[in-house]
């Protein structure tokens, strides 16, 4: 009988320690392209007059998009906010590593509502104000030795 408690300990005990990896899905599906018909909803954004700050880093290989992602995720998870408003990225290749850093103000969306007749003048206006975005080339400071 002794002979069957050492492979069965051995064997709980590997399985004991092995490792788990969560990760997360989503679909989604674009509302805006043929035969796709939707009745526009509007929603109010209340926005926090205090700016947060969210960092992300990851291995050089990985695209600085993805590392700027994470690093807004990463700020509004501090807040429950749904999107950050006007954010600023700072990105910095050090070695092998890509670090983004994002500060912005947190917003949530309240009060879903159909579009009204009165509503269209102002989605009008919303669709001509766009924000012009400059983003300056990467600049590289190679320290000389």
């Amino acid at each position: 009988m002794k002979n069957h408690f050492l492979p069965i300990f051995l064997l709980s005990f590997l399985i004991s320690c092995s490792t788990t990896t969560k990760t997360n899905t989503a679909k989604t599906m674009d509302i805006y392209g043929p035969g796709v018909i939707h009745r526009p909803i509007l929603a109010d954004l209340e926005v926090s007059p205090i700016k947060i700050v969210g960092t992300a880093t990851a291995a050089a290989g990985s695209s600085i998009d993805a590392v700027k992602q994470i690093a807004v995720s990463n700020a509004l998870k501090t807040v429950r906010a749904d999107v950050l408003v006007e954010p600023i990225f700072e990105t910095l290749l050090e070695g092998k590593r890509i670090t983004a850093t994002v500060a912005g103000f947190p917003a949530t969306y309240k009060g879903f509502r159909p579009v009204k007749q009165e509503d269209i003048e102002i989605l009008k206006v919303g669709n001509l104000n766009t924000a012009k975005v400059y983003e300056p080339a990467a600049v590289s400071t190679k320290k000389r030795r």
